[in-house]
């Protein structure tokens, strides 16, 4: 079942609610006035008759002729039924026809007082296939008088609103399923353009069939922008996974001609002394060495995106970096100063920056000569790491951070030139930046981060 036609049955089961629940009041209101109205007949017809037995004798007000008399005038025309119970629960006048009698009735016309105090009673009835409403009132001394009025016209009445409003309710129903639809279809059109976006990205792999977000509803809108967002993202990392693919050839593939260059050399040599053998084998396991290591360091990058999902929390830097630099002064030898000052607690991704700081201390520890500390400077916030090798050419610091990167003055140095991208893309995930500058005295490079 598609959204638009849920959303037409939705509209359409509130549209007929509304419409029924209207219909309904309608003619039990009207209903109610029109029974009011025969109520109210009924009373003034019955004060009327009273009137005009007040004027007669009480005695002979039950005698036939004088009853005829008293009631010629509403007896001309019949609009009602008029009724007269004695005393003894008798009909003793009625017309045009009688009307049943209960056995509350006939009790209160057995009751004989000068002042009858007993309640009027209107009640409906069914003489034949006419339904009556019947006013009964006690009489002086006795005796009940009761009127009749046909309800015919009230039912035929509420027969025709019936009629008119299942009438108006089918034509308002079927205009309402119409609007519905036409309105359901315009509410979905965002989502099935949405839909079909998605399924277009799917079958092409185009991820720039970005979504207008401007139009429909705010929620509509919303998720478009999502939508867009998302595809963006997925761009992001395709570019990133073709740059690291690209780049990872490009880098294994120097090391991997050297090895085959040495492996052909060994292999086509009738004979070699073995001081040149044992240089191409040396030069063999240094380039494997450097394969391994760049191998490495791109499974390092690759993988880094799953600090992505790491929780932050409140971490003091300092405490962070004097874990590094105790565990890279174990695996290294080397001296490792560490000095901390100000308030360098900051809501962090834990793993992420000892990761950025072993980076950091890494690239230290490789280009700096045998027997030379490194320097960790832990201040409000800044990490910064100084080694004491060769430093960086000026012309070199803006691409120092960027993958795969090496200076001319340390490309026959080992590393890879990814170790400081993967600070950058950590650092800048938390908001912070990187920075890479000559000391102010002596010689090195100080590389650090900012949060």
């Amino acid at each position: 079942m598609t959204l638009q036609f849920r959303l037409t049955i939705a509209l359409v089961a509130v549209i007929t609610t509304v419409v029924t629940v209207a219909g309904i009041f309608a003619v039990t209101s009207a209903e109610r006035e029109l029974v009011d109205g025969v109520d109210d007949f009924l009373v003034d017809r019955a004060k009327s008759i009273e009137d005009l037995q007040s004027n007669a004798e009480a005695k002979s007000f039950v005698q036939r002729d004088e009853r005829r008399s008293v009631l010629s005038e509403f007896l001309a025309e019949p609009d009602a039924i008029t009724q007269i119970v004695d005393p003894k629960g008798q009909i003793i006048f009625a017309f045009p026809i009688s009307l049943p009698l209960e056995d509350a009735e006939i009790k209160i016309a057995m009751q004989k007082d000068e002042n009858p105090s007993g309640v009027t009673r209107i009640r409906k009835s069914t003489v034949g296939d006419v339904d009556y409403r019947i006013l009964s009132k006690p009489l002086p001394r006795g005796g009940l008088l009761q009127i009749g009025r046909d309800l015919s016209e009230v039912n035929d009445a509420i027969s025709g609103m019936v009629r008119a409003f299942l009438l108006l309710g089918l034509i308002g129903i079927a205009i309402a399923i119409l609007s519905a639809w036409v309105l359901a279809s315009q509410l979905a059109k965002p989502i099935k353009r949405l839909s079909k976006t998605a399924e277009h990205v799917a079958r092409t792999q185009e991820l720039t069939a970005f979504i207008d977000s401007k139009d429909g509803d705010k929620e509509v809108r919303r998720l478009a922008e999502s939508f867009n967002v998302m595809l963006r993202a997925l761009a992001t990392s395709r570019d990133q996974q073709k740059r690291l693919v690209t780049d990872a050839s490009h880098e294994l593939r120097t090391p991997l001609t050297s090895v085959r260059t040495n492996i052909e050399l060994l292999a086509k040599a009738k004979s070699i002394d073995e001081k040149d053998k044992e240089l191409i084998i040396r030069d063999l396991k240094t380039e494997i060495n450097e394969l391994s290591l760049l191998v490495d360091e791109i499974v390092n990058l690759a993988t880094s995106t799953g600090f992505k999902s790491e929780n932050f929390v409140t971490e003091d830097l300092s405490v962070i970096a004097q874990e590094v630099a105790e565990k890279f002064a174990r695996r290294s030898g080397r001296t490792i100063d560490i000095t901390s000052s100000g308030d360098s607690i900051r809501d962090v991704q834990s793993a992420a920056i000892e990761r950025a700081i072993s980076n950091l201390v890494d690239n230290a520890i490789k280009f700096s000569p045998e027997g030379t500390d490194i320097v960790i400077t832990v201040k409000n916030g800044t990490v910064c790491v100084r080694d004491f090798g060769i430093g960086v050419r000026e012309e070199d610091r803006d691409q120092l951070f960027e993958r795969f990167f090496r200076s001319v003055d340390t490309r026959n140095l080992p590393g890879s030139g990814i170790g400081l991208s993967i600070v950058e893309e950590i650092i800048m995930r938390h908001n912070g930046h990187v920075f890479v500058k000559a000391p102010e005295n002596g010689p090195g490079t100080e590389v650090g981060f900012t949060l």
